[in-house]
This record gives structure tokens, C-alpha cells and sequence, in this order.
């Protein structure tokens, strides 16, 4: 009788969709833009914000802002696109596409303060709500449960959300005329809901079946504290400035683990195996690096160049959730599973260039271009992370006045592809070779800005 160590090994659709990792679009730190003008530009503003958008990207910058204002960078349509060549078996693409809403920046000033500025915010860091189905039945014989099946279905479901909602308070004083600092603390809340099922049924040629059921959930919740200090100046043309992001400090979390399987074999070959664990109020971990960005701008009369850069530092490998572990039953005897989700992130580099060209004194255009590296290692084990791509943004867009009011009509198109391991292995390990992701998201976005 073979060993039935190939259904914790071998079903790796499930331990790519929902095992060791906890990682989403999370691991991309350039994914989403905040304002009218700096979501057409990419957030290419670090040293340029001049608005109240200064708020996540330069709280230094809200000091030199002319006048009060009030934010609201509208909910951007989002399409979201994600195959996975091969994915189920050879010549079966995995494929998921969604239309979203995605919130992006609610902002406005206090006015209380008589030398300094006061301003509320709230922005979603992150969003993802990403499902993957498939179920087949012709060429499912590779994933079947039985070896040399005459008939096999096959059927995997993979659903992750995730948000990471930043309620922030900026307080920035000028330093100089032309030289502004500040800082904005932020409440970070975050929650994550990760389900991946696995269905495989088989028969061989003398009729014997063999069914195997294979499922993982996971969700938690968690708060914590962190800041963004910034330094924001201006020089004739010339604008620049610096922010650091501090790590986030853990205030409290915590989740529940769910997992389950079950194979039926009438064959004998593998055997019967069982097993099953449910468990809540599991303690919940996350860890949020430190980052450091600048950049600059120059203006040649109605023409503006802007560039910008940020690095986030290396998180460690750590725990997010452990629940406890379970036994599972085989023929050969009983079998320990470990149920400890964790996480990690390399170090990232990104840069982008913008350009803004002012029409008119209520009309302008902007283009911009930026990178979008994944913090996931290319040498990490597969997980949750089906959505750490290195991505590239291309936006463009216009703005124009109406009243006191400012509107900004944009389209920003983000593709990227990663190579990963196979979602799922022939029983006798014989792998079905490397595979592919690509991602192709589409953002058009409506802003709306009023100035008192």
C-alpha cells in the first residue's frame, strides 16, 4: 500500500491557495493613489502633494497648502483580471475576473488651530476580493485521487478579501515660509478571510472510486498604530520632500482556523483518511514595515516634472495565526498537522515619473508611470499569495475646475505576470511543471475636491 503522505504534499492547490502564507496584494505597497491630482500623477508626489492628499503623502506639505479643503477621491470602478496558465492541469487555465467599486481617500481640515493646520483622514490601504473556480472533468485525470483513472473530476475554489482601513489625524506646522513639517498618526485596522477547497473524485478501470475532499479557512482581525512623518519644502521651481513610515505596533487581534480532510478509497491503494479541526478566538498577529520615500518637482512655466521613490524595509518571518494542531488518520497511522499561518516580506525599491501640463488656469493633464515590486520572495513557499505580482502602473488623466470645486476624470492600467509552483500534483509526484500568473487591473477613477 502507498504511503498517503502525497495528500498533504501532493494537494498543493490548497497549500498554494491557503497554507503557510497569509500575503495578498499587500505585498505590492504601490497598488493604490489618493486625490484628484495625485491618483492622475500615481502618486508620484512625495515632493509635490500640494494639497490636502498631503496628508498620507507628505504631512509636511499640508503647511504650505493655500487654502482649506475637503476630499473625497470618489470610489473608482476597478476590473480585475487574474489567469493562472495551467492552473488545474495541462491546457486548463485558471481564470478570475470581478468589477469592484475600491474606496480610496476621505479628507478635510480642522480649522482650530491658528498658526498650525489640522486635518482628519481616512483611506483604504489596501482592498482585494479575489475568487478562482474551476471544475473539470475531461483531462482530470492527473489530479485524481486514484493512479491510471478512467474517468476523474476535479473541482477547486479559492476566495480571499482583505482591507486595510488607515483612520488618520495630521497635525503640520511651518518651519519657514517655504518649509513645512508634520505627522499623521493612523489607526490601521485589518482583516483577512481566506477559503480554499479542494474536490477531486477518480474510478480505474475494475470500478473502484476513490473521493477526497480537502479544506482550509482562515480569517482574523487585527488593529494597530503607526505614523507618517514628513518634510515638505519649495525653492523658486523646485519642490522636494522626504517621508518615513514607522512600523506598525500591534495593539491586539485575533481569528479562527478551520481545516478538514477526508479521502475515500475503495481501491485500498492509499486508504481511508480522516481528520478535522474547527477552532475560534485564535490570538492574531501582523506586522507592518518601516519605509522611507522622497522625491522632487520642477516647473518649467505650464510644465511640471515630478519624480519619486520609496523603499520599505525587510519583515522576518513570523507567526499570524496559530491555532493548535490536529491528527489526522491514515492507514499507515496517525498523522500530526500543523495549522500555523505565517507571513514574511523582502525588502522593496520603487520609483515613478509623472509629468503635468497646465491648459489653462482650469484645465490641466497629467500621465505618470511608477513601479509596483511585490515584497514576496521569489524563494518563499507557496501560500495566500497568489496575488504578489511585480506590477507597472501606467495613468492618465485630466482635471478642471467648476465653482470652487475640482474634478478629476483618470484611467490607470496595472499589469504584471509571476512564474509559481503547480496547484496541484499527480498522486505518484510527478509534477505538472511550472506555471504562470498574470494580473491585468483596470482603475477608472472619478475625484471630486471643494476649496474654502
Amino acid at each position: 500500500m502507498r504511503s498517503p503522505k502525497w495528500l498533504i504534499v501532493g494537494v498543493a492547490g490548497l497549500g498554494m491557495l491557503a497554507a503557510s502564507g497569509a500575503r495578498s496584494q499587500d505585498s505590492n505597497y504601490w497598488s493604490s493613489s489618493y486625490g484628484t491630482r495625485a491618483q492622475l500623477l500615481g502618486g508620484v508626489v512625495t515632493g509635490s502633494p500640494s494639497d490636502i492628499s498631503a496628508v498620507y503623502y507628505n504631512p509636511g506639505g499640508l503647511a504650505l497648502a493655500p487654502r482649506s479643503e475637503f476630499l473625497l477621491s470618489g470610489t473608482a470602478l476597478q476590473f480585475l483580471r487574474v489567469s493562472v496558465a495551467n492552473g488545474s492541469g495541462p491546457r486548463h487555465d485558471l481564470v478570475t475576473s470581478t468589477l469592484t467599486t475600491v474606496p480610496s481617500l476621505l479628507a478635510g481640515e480642522i480649522p482650530v488651530l491658528k498658526h498650525d493646520r489640522l486635518a482628519y483622514s481616512y483611506l483604504t490601504r489596501q482592498a482585494v476580493d479575489l475568487e478562482m473556480q474551476e471544475r473539470l472533468t475531461v483531462g482530470a485525470e492527473s489530479a485524481s485521487p486514484l493512479p491510471n483513472a478512467t474517468f476523474a473530476a476535479f473541482e477547486i475554489d479559492y476566495h480571499q478579501t482583505v482591507s486595510d482601513n488607515w483612520f488618520g489625524l495630521t497635525w503640520s506646522h511651518n518651519l519657514a515660509p517655504s518649509l513645512g513639517i508634520g505627522v499623521t498618526p493612523e489607526l490601521a485596522v485589518r482583516s483577512q478571510h481566506t477559503r480554499a477547497s479542494l474536490f477531486a473524485m477518480g474510478e480505474n478501470a475494475v470500478g473502484q472510486q476513490a473521493v477526497l475532499q480537502n479544506e482550509r479557512d482562515f480569517d482574523y482581525l487585527h488593529w494597530r498604530l503607526l505614523a507618517r512623518i514628513g518634510l515638505s519644502g519649495a525653492r523658486d521651481s523646485l519642490t522636494y520632500g522626504i517621508t518615513v513610515t514607522t512600523p506598525g505596533l500591534g495593539l491586539f487581534g485575533g481569528g479562527g482556523y478551520r481545516q478538514s480532510v477526508n479521502l475515500t478509497d475503495q481501491s485500498g491503494m492509499v486508504g481511508n483518511v480522516i481528520g478535522a479541526t474547527y477552532q475560534e478566538g485564535v490570538p492574531a498577529h501582523y506586522h507592518s514595515p518601516a519605509g522611507v520615500g522622497a522625491g522632487l518637482s520642477y516647473g518649467w512655466g505650464s510644465l511640471r516634472l515630478h519624480g519619486a521613490a520609496e523603499w520599505w524595509a525587510k519583515v522576518d518571518r513570523y507567526t499570524v495565526l496559530e491555532a493548535q494542531s490536529f491528527v489526522i488518520q491514515t492507514p499507515t497511522g496517525d498523522s500530526t498537522a500543523t495549522t500555523a499561518v505565517t507571513d514574511e516580506l523582502k525588502s522593496v525599491f520603487n520609483w515613478g515619473l509623472g509629468i503635468e501640463k497646465e491648459f489653462g488656469p482650469t484645465f490641466a493633464g497629467y500621465a505618470s508611470y511608477h513601479t509596483d515590486r511585490t515584497g514576496r520572495s521569489p524563494d518563499s513557499p507557496p501560500s495566500a499569495s497568489v496575488t504578489a505580482w511585480d506590477l507597472n502602473h501606467v495613468a492618465a488623466g485630466v482635471t478642471f475646475m467648476a465653482f470652487r470645486s475640482t474634478f478629476a476624470l483618470g484611467q490607470e492600467v496595472a499589469f504584471g505576470s509571476r512564474p509559481i509552483e503547480a496547484f496541484v500534483n499527480r498522486p505518484d509526484r510527478i509534477p505538472l511543471g511550472s506555471l504562470e500568473t498574470r494580473a491585468l487591473i483596470l482603475t477608472s477613477t472619478l475625484g471630486w475636491k471643494i476649496t474654502f
